[in-house]
């Protein structure tokens, strides 16, 4: 599925779709938000949840560099 095609869908098929098909690779919190990012079809996709209640905020492709860089600090690549 293009990206372009996911973005036009509605949140909760988005979900179903992420849930189903993405690979969960990590989490983070920002805000009030823990956000779970998944790799969804070639690209990746977060998925915002406010901290502490089972509701989807919203779901969005990542287009920038910086966001996935803020998941690297919670990974620990050994020398």
């Amino acid at each position: 599925m293009k990206k372009e095609d996911f973005r036009r869908l509605k949140l909760s098929k988005r979900y179903k779709l992420v849930q189903e098909q993405g690979t969960y690779l990590a989490k983070r919190i920002h805000g009030g938000f823990l956000i779970h990012l998944y790799d969804f079809h070639g690209y990746y996709v977060e998925v915002w949840k406010p901290a502490g209640i089972n509701l989807i905020q919203w779901i969005e492709v990542v287009n920038r560099d910086e966001i996935l860089d803020s998941y690297l600090q919670d990974f620990d690549i050994g020398s």
